[in-house]
């Protein structure tokens, strides 16, 4: 039983690094209206294994420590995001898997719209459709890796 305590934190916290490291390395295309964040394609592995969920909320945290717009939005809105949108796209996505996908694009480009509307002053619906489309290209990329990782039992 202890051991898959700690398989289920070690996978936690890889995929917390892993968000993080993608993101920051990548930055500025990480962080503003128009992002690139490669690190979205590990958002995908929520489909396949719910425990990436965590990994994906601290990731974010911690890649936001590094955000030119650091605040109470890229600390905590985002993060929050994150979780539920996870959970959502978890929960649709045991049954229409593109479906769920896309709802985690689209709660991340409103989240990420809201939020520099709020700390920034941008256009709402332009900016989330800047991040929605950055979303699109991401997220997708990482479903046919949590696939494979699950065929090979990578992901239990």
């Amino acid at each position: 039983m202890a051991t898959h305590s700690v398989r289920r934190i070690g996978f936690i916290a890889i995929i917390a690094a892993l968000y993080a490291m993608l993101t920051i390395a990548i930055a500025p295309l990480s962080y503003g209206p128009v992002q690139f964040r490669v690190s979205e394609a590990l958002k995908a592995l929520v489909l396949v294994q719910p425990w990436a969920i965590p990994g994906i909320v601290v990731g974010t945290f911690t890649a936001n420590l590094f955000s030119p717009y650091v605040g109470l939005g890229e600390l905590v809105w985002m993060p929050l995001t994150d979780g539920l949108g996870g959970l959502v796209a978890w929960w649709v996505g045991r049954r229409w898997p593109w479906l769920g996908l896309a709802l985690y694009a689209l709660t991340t480009a409103g989240a990420v719209a809201l939020m520099l509307q709020v700390v920034a002053g941008l256009p709402l619906l332009l900016t989330a459709a800047e991040v929605l489309a950055g979303e699109a290209v991401c997220i997708p990329l990482g479903w046919p890796i949590a696939r494979r990782l699950r065929e090979w039992g990578l992901l239990r």
